[in-house]
């Protein structure tokens, strides 16, 4: 039998063959002579209508799975919102209550290779759906034919890995999971996409070898922009799974401009509409390109009349002070700052530790923060133009707890002071909630950097009862930078710098919430610190600020710094996470709400994980957990 000519109708996969191959898989798998055009053309028409159907069964799966989150979210939030407005509820919704805290009891636990154990319950899931469809409903058991159904597949987990991407997803708001919070499935989907894409191309690349068709099907348009596709993506895995890991920005540019490249030929590979795959490619394209105008025309907003103020804090910190607020700022989200004067193309995230001017603590480490730290010492106090892109990122709203318990660990301490501040910010006279608030550092300098935060949770007008405790893993440098019995670090108490002008506030926030104190006008000479000056202009400038707030009554108090600078009580050696968090949730009432939110490195996530999992108890209070892990 003669292979049909090339034509849109019978050429490229994966709607049925590659190129003009649809005779030749005819001719293996359907008894090849005897078979008119006619009836070819019907078979592949029955195919192509089987293929569209099942990749109609795979989405309605996936909108599924995406149903449960959100109506276990809602069903939820909505329990909770009636049980604790309308007490007759409670005993209506204990059968629920019970049955949630202990499947939560499961999922919530850490499990080897994964987040959690429903992380791990949901990739099983959305992998065994993986391989039934890619199995089933298939006519002839032929090499192209299976080439065929994962070339679609690969294109149908095209889409949802973009949409597991998109910044500005709606999930954040349907299942209260944002991006960052999504980007460990965005791995695996992408990761079993391009598996995907490899045993089709590999399928059909032996498949016509097997012909001796295989330079003639290369030489096609169609086929170069397949493996122009093909390299793409693996260029995109490569990029992910090594550069991530070792050169962030090379990364980010490698990621994008090959992923950009892969839609591309993907979409010369598949010219069609008739063909469906072309929509697809579209669709995902389209999902890609209105996220990133959204992120633009933000970054293009954000920047008229924008400046960020850089500050050196000790031990390689640094603080950024931005002059806009964006619409939703929150303390404990994030947004993308870009800064031209140190990169004129890059945008990075940092966790929003206060609103009002909106504040970043920043800790230096390679590319885009160790060039921040560089400036920031160089030009201490500057300000230089900026934008933001912002704010992302989803937690449990603390005001609806009794109790709120922070864990930080290092510069996770960003976002529990943002959360603590949040919470602080929005107290009423009349609250009774508790703060128990436990942070982790290496280096006592480090403290320094969230001084002026602590202050606030023992002087804040509004505050409750917060219980703080703070570690240093390590021993003081000297015995200058041990606490003295008060738990406060000697310190000049001078307002002025050496050079008798007056240092700048670096966080320049009022005492009530949401106000902010007037700005001290920048150094009109701004010399380079060294490293060894920064402690000392740091301690200046929030003693300059802390004695100008308290000067002018804003709380109604004339203590000094001495009186609650460091009185909290600083412990030697890493904090017995387990132990507090326990103590912190079995010393809450079974009718209230604990709230457990935790950031920091992996151990101290997965001992804070397991610990809460085992108090979610249906005799307990209800706990909830949110770990804040930086993974974007």
């Amino acid at each position: 039998m003669q292979e049909p000519s090339h034509s849109p109708s019978s050429t490229g996969s994966p709607g049925g063959g590659h190129g003009g191959g649809n005779g030749g898989e005819a001719g293996s798998s359907h008894g090849g002579a005897g078979i008119s055009g006619a009836a070819l053309a019907a078979i592949f028409a029955q195919r192509q209508l089987v293929t569209e159907r099942v990749m109609k069964y795979y989405a309605a799966g996936l909108c599924g799975l995406i149903a449960l989150f959100v109506v276990f979210h809602w069903t939820r939030w909505l329990f909770v919102k009636v049980g604790r407005s309308w007490k007759p509820a409670a005993a209506l919704q204990r059968p629920f209550v019970l049955t949630t805290r202990l499947v939560r009891n499961v999922l919530v636990r850490k499990v080897p290779g994964f987040k959690s154990a429903g992380h791990a319950l949901l990739v099983i899931a959305y992998l065994a759906t993986n391989l039934a469809v890619m199995f089933t409903n298939i006519d002839a058991k032929t090499m192209a034919t299976y080439g065929a159904r994962f070339g679609w597949m690969g294109l149908a987990n095209l889409s949802l890995v973009i949409f597991l991407a998109l910044k500005n997803t709606p999930l954040a708001f349907l299942t209260a999971y944002s991006y960052e919070r999504l980007n460990c499935l965005h791995h695996i989907a992408g990761y079993t996409m391009f598996v995907q894409i490899v045993l089709h191309a590999s399928l059909y690349t032996s498949f016509f070898n097997a012909q001796n068709r295989l330079l003639s099907i290369f030489a096609e348009r169609e086929q170069i922009a397949a493996i122009v596709t093909g390299f793409s993506l693996l260029s995109v895995i490569f990029s992910a799974v090594f550069l991530r890991r070792i050169w962030y920005e090379l990364f980010y540019v490698v990621h994008i401009s090959s992923w950009i490249m892969a839609v591309v030929s993907l979409g010369f590979h598949q010219p069609y509409i008739a063909k469906k795959t072309l929509i697809i490619v579209l669709l995902a394209a389209s999902m890609w390109v209105i996220d990133r105008t959204i992120r633009a025309s933000r970054i293009l907003y954000y920047s008229f009349n924008n400046e960020a103020t850089l500050y050196p804090l000790p031990n390689g910190g640094t603080k950024i002070i931005l002059k806009k607020v964006p619409a939703r700022a929150e303390a404990g989200k994030h947004c993308f700052i870009w800064i031209p004067a140190i990169r004129k193309f890059e945008t990075h995230p940092f966790t929003i530790h206060r609103t009002g001017p909106v504040e970043f603590t920043v800790k230096a480490h390679n590319g885009f923060t160790r060039d921040l730290r560089k400036y920031a010492v160089a030009h201490p106090g500057a300000s230089v133009k900026a934008s933001i892109d912002g704010p992302y990122g989803t937690f449990p709203d603390p005001m609806e707890f009794d109790k709120i318990v922070l864990i930080a660990g290092g510069g996770g301490a960003t976002f529990t002071f943002g959360l603590a501040v949040n919470v602080l910010e929005r107290m009423n006279e009349d609250s009774h909630k508790n703060v128990v608030f436990i942070w982790s550092v290496k280096e006592h300098d480090n403290l320094s950097w969230f001084r002026e935060h602590l202050e606030v949770l023992k002087t804040h007008a509004h505050s409750p009862k917060v219980d703080v405790s703070l570690y240093v893993t390590r021993s003081p440098a000297s015995p200058s930078d041990t606490p003295n019995q008060h738990g406060s670090t000697p310190r000049s108490r001078s307002s002025h710098s050496s050079d008798g002008v007056v240092t700048p506030s670096l966080s320049p926030i009022g005492g009530e919430a949401g106000k902010s104190a007037p700005q001290i006008p920048p150094p009109t000479r701004q010399p380079a610190l060294t490293e060894k000056d920064l402690e000392k202009e740091f301690e200046k400038a929030i003693e300059t600020r802390i004695e100008n707030k308290e000067g002018s009554g804003q709380h109604g108090t004339t203590t000094t710094m001495a009186s609650h600078g460091y009185e909290h009580a600083i412990k030697a050696g890493r904090p017995d996470v387990a132990s507090l968090v326990r103590d912190a949730v079995t010393t809450t009432p079974p009718n209230q709400r604990v709230l457990v939110a935790a950031c920091g490195p992996d151990g101290l996530m997965r001992v804070v994980r397991d610990t809460t999992a085992k108090l979610i108890r249906g005799d307990g209070p209800g706990v909830e957990l949110h770990c804040e892990q930086f993974g974007w």
